[in-house]
């Protein structure tokens, strides 16, 4: 076994985007408003898009931005690409607050974005590449410039490499572009130059140093890193090969350390690094060569979440087996998470599942809110139901929100400053945890005060208790109050469209 730096199999794990599922059509996803959906974002039928992690607990809504049909993550924010082809971008402010959406008028019809930090690079329909490069203020993403010296890219990968020649380290990103004719095509010095990979034709599938050919077999070639002298050689020239035991591949994943394979008989392929410990008592088994699981079959999709491999299979069942052990067997063992799935996309840490009825599911890590479950705990160990998309409006507008809308008990809530205020009402917060809501009542006619103590729930209404079906709480240091009940008080109508995942308010 090897001991490997965490820092660089981090980098490394980041290289490969693993999903081969194409968005998500049909019954299921009409029922639920959901046109498509990733790791970290949903659009809905409307053309809206919703992302959660980080700051937002629960799917909210990116004002100022509709007819979305595709979206990439940027740092601390997104690119969406609308129907129409052009290109967005929109970051997300340290102060939890949206910022203005802006056009990406360099570009347009983005299909495929990928990112090591610093650099992005995005490719278009017409197989354009385009790259731009973080700011050093790390948030800061100026505009894209085209790339010039290659062209008829369908994908893109990319990954780090180091070496040793004649004595003197040097590290860079190996950059490799999957063309249209099924060439592959490299650059490992800033888009300077640009070689094709020897003996790379014909392939549908690129996954970071692993190639799919058409005709079903896989192709690899080294990593350079230092650690491992016998990776190292000329960076300006790379030689792939055919892997040998794998024959009718289909499908092919790989996050930098761990390989997956699905064959033309639904069976699913393991190769690569096995994990036992963690942080930097983090250690590696190597297995080289592939196995076929014996243990689960009709195999249709496959990702690497943390210490697991998650298998979809044709019949709606997700399975999961633990990859933290010294050597992973054949006849590994595969514990069943979740039925009646149809689709799922992985997030390295975390995965979301759609089920047939059209809702979503979150399993895994989510210590930054991944699974969009309103709540920061580690990790859960069984799926969990993320929380619907729910906009709101106040007569006719939109209303942004810092984090979505809540449900719990059957009752939505809101962030404490994030509507009342315009409703006419005044805000206030105090040390000791009493919010207090002070306004008038409809058309203006009398004056109301309310005063809820956030903590146990106690609330009066112009100093008379009121009872609230269900207590005020806090996430991510955020209060949330219960919608309906202080709208209603300050004289305001509430419709709740649950189909449409809307909440209409009308006030006078």
């Amino acid at each position: 076994m090897k001991k490997r730096n965490l820092l660089l199999s981090l980098i490394m794990g980041m290289t490969a985007i693993l999903s081969i599922c194409t968005p998500e059509t049909g019954s299921a996803a009409s029922a639920s408003g959901i046109a498509s959906y990733g790791a970290n974002h949903l659009i809905k039928d409307d053309g809206s898009l919703w992302v959660w992690g980080d700051t937002r607990s629960v799917p909210t809504q990116v004002q100022g931005l509709s007819d979305v049909q595709a979206s990439f993550p940027l740092q601390n924010g997104v690119l969406a690409v609308t129907k129409d082809g052009s290109v967005w971008k929109w970051k997300s402010s340290l102060q939890l607050s949206e910022t203005a959406v802006t056009p990406a008028e360099e570009m347009r019809n983005v299909t495929g974005l990928q990112g090591i930090y610093p650099r992005y690079v995005a490719v278009t329909g017409e197989g354009a590449v385009y790259t731009s490069v973080t700011s050093s203020d790390g948030i800061t993403i100026p505009p894209f410039s085209a790339v010039s010296g290659i062209d008829q890219v369908s994908a893109v990968s990319q990954y780090y490499e180091n070496n040793k020649l004649n004595n003197k380290y040097s590290s860079w990103q190996r950059y490799l572009f999957l063309k249209t004719d099924g060439t592959v095509w490299t650059t490992y010095d800033e888009f300077a130059s640009f070689s094709p990979v020897a003996n790379l034709t014909d392939i549908v599938k690129l996954e970071g140093n692993y190639a799919l050919r058409k005709d079903g077999s896989v192709w690899t070639w080294p990593i350079q890193n230092v650690y491992a002298p016998e990776t190292l050689s000329d960076p300006a020239v790379v030689t792939a090969a055919p892997m040998s035991g794998l024959t009718d591949i289909h499908a092919l994943f790989n996050n930098g350390r761990t390989r997956l394979a699905i064959d033309g008989q639904s069976r699913l392929w393991f190769w690569g690094s096995t994990v036992t410990g963690y942080s930097d008592g983090t250690t590696y088994g190597d297995q080289p060569n592939p196995v076929v699981f014996s243990k689960i079959s009709k195999v249709t999709d496959a990702y690497i979440v943390e210490h697991s491999i998650v298998a979809l299979t044709s019949d709606g069942k997700v399975y999961a087996a633990s990859i933290e052990t010294d050597k992973l067997p054949a006849d590994a063992a595969f514990t069943l998470l979740a039925s009646d799935v149809q689709s799922m996309k992985g997030g390295g840490r975390h995965l979301i599942m759609q089920k047939k009825d059209g809702t979503l599911w979150g399993w895994g890590v989510n210590k930054n809110a991944q699974l969009g479950y309103a709540t920061y705990e580690f990790s859960y160990p069984a799926p969990v139901p993320m929380q619907k998309p729910i906009s709101v409006t106040l007569n006719g507008e939109p209303v942004a929100f810092t984090n979505g809308v809540i449900t719990r008990g059957g009752q939505n809530f809101i962030p404490l400053r994030s509507l009342f205020s315009k409703m006419g009402a005044t805000v206030g917060y105090s040390a000791d945890k009493i919010a207090t809501i002070t306004g008038t009542t409809a058309e203006g006619k009398s004056p109301i005060t309310i005063v809820i103590n956030t903590v146990n729930g106690n609330t009066t209404v112009n100093n008379k208790s009121v009872r609230l079906d269900n207590p005020p709480f806090v996430v991510n240091g955020a209060v949330y109050l219960p919608l309906r009940f202080i709208s209603e008080q300050l004289g305001a109508t509430v419709e709740w469209l649950p189909q449409e995942g809307r909440i209409v308010i009308s006030l006078k």
